[in-house]
Parts: structure tokens; sequence; C-alpha cells
């Protein structure tokens, strides 16, 4: 008989196999295909779980390593990393897996009613989980299994009917036969030969289907008809730490030199990165900077979209919310955004989006409001850490009549929240980050892969401008249009950018598939109930 403890650890050491496993098929590693047998081991292991202790352990060790291996770079890491972004990044890698647990922990009580054929409920319970976990002030939904095959262009092609989370239970079904054909061909039965043989074939067609369709889209996916506008983005390289205390003279023309470079091939659109003018420069007692930010924008005649931080003003005192800055100058509260404003040429207008979907803690304390007093201990040292949310979802109007959306850096992981700006409208869409504060670690990488399944999605280009990389841009197959830039360089991107009007069914009606799942999954927790409290009355 194997000692208890060697059991144990077996089941551990598979778990963090899995947990590997699924590590490694997410960006910026060309392995997505790891992910459809990545759950496999685990899927196995978890079903020998003899209890909630034990199935909580082992899902944590499994979600623990998946967590280190694909967002260890959270923390910044780097010589000039604020010591809080640190902490949190330890805190988030070893406090995230505990999120995981709760899917696994359902499934455990439901296989313990409902038997063995719970396995096939799995995708549906943790596709769920996947939804729920992007819907919060607390959402960090960056391990989406679907974003495992970002760089896998054939097979994200049916994302324009499914979005993200279809991806997501191709993966898991996948993963679910593949599980039983294993534990299939270990056991005894005189019929395990048919189980094998029909669960790997089920698990290779929901993976070959797929692929076989996109590779048709592909081949015949022509932008060459579409109407385009000539886009110009700066990647000014620039060091997220520096540039906040920096003067705000030296910023503009470090910007407005970068931009001179590319004014040549006469851009219908500029466009700089996240935060690149990192003061309040529409603001009246700025508008010295403002006035000659204009001048530029005049005398090349070019519209500029610049990521920048906005600020509103509350008339009064009891207007303002406990999350609200005070003006020790002013006198007045106010709400700090981290927006993005449009200048247009000879007009003196500009058209403002403030960022909706903030990173917790790095960038707002998730729900602010209700916990103030906890805004000042955690609040970032590099001064913006306590944005508020914006109020809409801007569309930009051109003045040719063309419409664009702006998404901040880590909106753009939102496909519901995306869709709805070409729900609205937008004929492509913009992504400005900054994703200086990783390096060259596989945060940057990763986070620009995942641009092009919004792409597929809605069908609509992407234009990516990064302050230290990788700034792209992306047609609506999710294919470069010519190539993305370097990490940690100065660079700039021109390209003619195709435009969209038609809408896809993921546009229309949004996560679909998600909710389906959350439907079965409760109908499921409700049979395990009712099944639950009818042995008990039989007991009784």
């Amino acid at each position: 008989m194997p000692r208890l403890s060697d059991v144990l650890t077996s089941k551990i050491a598979l778990c963090a196999i899995s947990g590997l496993i699924l590590g490694l098929s997410f960006p910026p590693f060309h392995f997505s295909w790891l992910a459809f047998v990545g759950f496999v081991p685990f899927l196995i292991t978890i079903e020998k779980a003899e209890n909630y202790r034990d199935a909580f352990k082992l899902s944590y060790v499994a979600f623990l390593v998946l967590n280190v291996v694909v967002i260890y770079w959270i923390g910044g890491w780097s010589r000039e990393s604020d010591p809080f972004m640190m902490i949190g990044g330890v805190a988030l890698m070893l406090g995230h897996p505990l999120f995981f647990t709760v899917p696994i922990l359902f499934y455990h009580f439901l296989r313990k009613r409902l038997g063995r054929s719970t396995i096939f409920i799995f995708p549906f319970i943790y596709l769920s989980f996947e939804h729920l976990h992007s819907i919060s002030e607390v959402a960090f939904p960056w391990l989406t299994v679907g974003y495992s095959q970002s760089y896998n262009l054939a097979d994200i092609q049916f994302a324009q009917f499914t979005g993200l989370f279809g991806i997501s239970f191709q993966v898991l079904l996948a993963n679910t036969f593949f599980a039983i054909a294993v534990k299939s061909f270990t056991t005894m039965s005189d019929s395990r030969w048919m189980k094998v043989a029909c669960c790997t074939i089920a698990g290779l067609l929901l993976i070959i289907i797929p692929e076989i369709y996109g590779l048709n889209v592909l081949r015949h996916a022509d932008t060459s008809n579409a109407s385009h506008i000539k886009v110009a983005v700066v990647q000014p390289n620039i060091d997220p730490y520096a540039k906040w205390s920096g003067s705000p003279t030296q910023i503009l023309r470090t910007y407005e030199g970068e931009t001179r470079k590319i004014l040549k091939s006469k851009p219908d659109l500029v466009v700089w990165p996240e935060t690149a003018i990192p003061f309040y420069i529409l603001l009246p007692q700025l508008t010295y900077f403002r006035n000659e930010l204009e001048s530029f924008i005049d005398s090349n005649d070019v519209c500029l979209l610049s990521g920048v931080p906005l600020a509103y003003y509350f008339s009064a005192a009891d207007s303002a919310k406990p999350s609200s800055h005070y003006d020790s100058i002013e006198r007045k509260y106010y709400d700090a955004y981290n927006g993005a404003a449009l200048f247009e040429p000879h007009s003196g207008n500009f058209q403002t989006y403030g960022k909706i979907i903030l990173v917790p803690f790095g960038e707002r304390i998730p729900y602010a409001d209700a916990v103030p007093y906890l805004i000042k201990p955690l609040e970032w040292g590099v001064g913006i850490s306590n944005w508020a949310r914006g109020l809409d979802t801007t569309i930009f109007k051109l003045p040719d009549g063309n419409q664009f959306g702006t998404v901040i850096c880590y909106e753009s992981i939102f496909p519901d929240y995306v869709r709805q700006f070409v729900k609205r409208g937008a004929n492509f869409i913009v992504i400005i980050t900054n994703d200086g504060w990783f390096g060259k670690s596989s945060g940057p990488p990763q986070h620009a892969a995942y641009a092009s399944i919004r792409a597929v999605e809605n069908r609509r280009a992407i234009v990516r401008s990064a302050n230290t990389g990788i700034s792209e841009m992306i047609d609506e197959y999710g294919r470069f249009i010519g190539k993305p830039t370097g990490l940690d360089i100065s660079a700039t991107l021109v390209a003619d950018v195709p435009l969209a009007r038609r809408l896809t069914f993921y546009t229309r009606h949004g996560d679909v598939i998600a909710q389906i799942a959350e439907g079965v999954t409760l109908v499921s927790i409700l049979i395990a109930l009712f099944l639950k409290f009818k042995y008990k009355e039989k007991e009784s």
C-alpha cells in the first residue's frame, strides 16, 4: 500500500504539471496547442480528491503555477520599480489562484451528487467562472483560457460568432474529451477502446474543424476593396517613472519631434500612447501648454489622439465622492481620470474619454467609494493610483466622418467592453497603453497578442500605440499591417488602416455562450441540491 503522503505528492505534482502546461500555452510562448491538453492531468487528478480540502489544495497548486508562469511580470522587478508594485505583484500571484479554486470546489460538489458524468459539466462551470471573473471591480481576466490561442490566427476566426469565451469553451471541451480518453485507457473495461477512440476523435474534431474554417476564412480574406484611413503611431520609449516629474515643455517637444518624422506621409490621424501628456493640459491653468500643442497641430494640419489625464472639479464639496481628490490651491474637490483626448486642427475643439475599467489596486482601489479609508495607505507612489472611473464609451469623430473607439491599456482585454464601441459606430479601434512598467518581460508581448482576438471578434482593425512597445496595427482578421515595433526602442508606424461598418454576430449579441454556460451551471447546482435534500429526507 502506498503511503498517503506519496499519493498526495503525486497528485500535487500532476496538478503542478497541468498548471505548467497551461502556462506555456499562453503568449509569448508559441505553444498554443498545449492548451488543448493542459487540463487533462488536473481533471484526472481532481476526481481523486477525497474532500473539499483536498480539492482546494490541488486546484490552488495548479493555478498557482499557471499564475506564476503567465503573470510573474506583474511586480515589475526592475531596479526602478515601486515597492508597492512589487508587493502587489507578489500578492496577486499568491492571492489570484484563490479565485480559481471556486469553480473547482463547485465541480467537486456536483461530482459528489451527480457522479462521473459531471466531467461533461466541467467546461460550463469553468466558463461561467471566467465570465463572472470579468465583470466586477476586482476583475482580472488576463488568464482566460481563450487567450492561449492568440497566436493561432486560424483557430480564432470563429470568435466573430462566439467571442473570446467561445474559444475558451472549445479548449475546455477538448480537454474534457481527452481526459475521458486517458482515464478510459487506464481501466480494464471491455469497451475501453471504443471510449478512447470516440473521445479522442471528438477532441481532435474540436481542434481541426475550427482550424479548417479559419484557414478558409484567411485564404479568402481581402481588405483591398475596403475604405482606408492613414494612421501614424508614435512610440517614444519614455521612462514611465521619470515622465511624471519631467518638464511639460520637454515632454511635448519629445513627442512633437517624433511626430515630425512621419508627417511627410500625411496621416489622417496621429496616435500618442497612454498618458503621453502626463499633466492636466486641458485645465485653464495650463493654457500655455495647450496653446503650444494646438499650434503644432494647426501648423501640421493633423488630428492627434493622445493619452492625457483629465480632471473634473465639483462646484460644491458635497457633490464630491469619498474617493475624490482635494485641490488645496483651488479649494475644490475634483475627480482625476486616466483619459484620452482627440485634438482637431484649426478648430480649438477636442473630444475626451475617461478610462472606465481600471486596474484593481494599480489604478484604483476596488469599491473605493465604499471603503475610502483604504485609499491613502494603498496609493501607488507614482501618483496615478486613484483614478476615477470614466462615465461613457466615447466615440471619437474625425473631420472626414470616420469614427473610432479608444480603449486604454487594461480595458483592451475585456471583450464585451470593447464591442460596445463598435456597436456604437466605431469603424476601427485604437488601443493606447504604457507597458513600460514591465520592461522586457512577458507582459508587453502578451498584452499585444491579445489584441488580435479583439480584431476578429468585431472585425475591426486595431491601432495600438504603446509607450515602450509593442506598437502595432492589425487588420480585422488579426493579421499585422506592416511590422510591429520592438520593445524599449523609439519607433513610429504609418499604415493604411481598413475601415468597416458591418457588425458581427458577437458584436450584436455579446457573450451568449458564457450566459448559456452560466445557465447550465445553475441548473446543475439546483439539481444537485435537490438530490442532496431528497437523500437526506430518505435517511430521516
